[in-house]
């Protein structure tokens, strides 16, 4: 009886303090959804890019031949670099699609957005976030697609 109680009080005590008991945590860098079922969406890291004109957050395979991008996601910065914690549409303001040279493109993007938690348009800053898009085939199938990002942020001058 004390065992049971014991064990009773440390389970409560772990649920209290937010420990996961057997739930996956999806943190960092990840792609989840029925498309990532339908389509290899495998990748080894995931790089930020900033240009003049659009941040490219892209899911990268290292393979024997190179780089190749297995999702990349974008959004217009011609306006301004995106602020922390808002909504962008990525429908209007972005995209979601594969690298040249991965093979199967990916259905239409029929709506989506893209969040930052953190953002900083400085070489090396880090840069995190959320993204959820929802993509449409011809026959009107539709595709979903979550992920998460986290990496240092690299600049580039062309």
């Amino acid at each position: 009886m004390r065992v049971k109680l014991l064990g009773s009080l440390l389970l409560l005590s772990l649920i209290a303090w937010g420990v996961p008991l057997g739930c996956p945590q999806q943190e960092g860098n990840w792609l989840d959804g029925s498309l990532a079922d339908s389509y290899d969406m495998r990748f080894d890291y995931v790089r930020a890019r900033l240009y003049d004109s659009e941040l490219s957050v892209e899911y990268v395979v290292d393979t024997d031949q190179g780089e190749k991008v297995a999702l990349r996601v974008t959004l217009n910065v011609v306006d301004g670099p995106p602020v922390v914690d808002t909504v962008y549409d990525l429908a209007t303001d972005g995209n979601v699609g594969r690298g040249e040279g991965f093979g199967s493109s990916l259905p239409d993007l029929e709506s989506g957005t893209v969040t930052f938690e953190e953002f900083a348009a400085e070489s090396g800053s880090p840069v995190a976030g959320t993204f959820d898009a929802v993509f449409i085939t011809p026959d009107d199938s539709k595709y979903n697609l979550l992920g998460g990002f986290e990496a240092e942020l690299e600049v580039v001058d062309l």
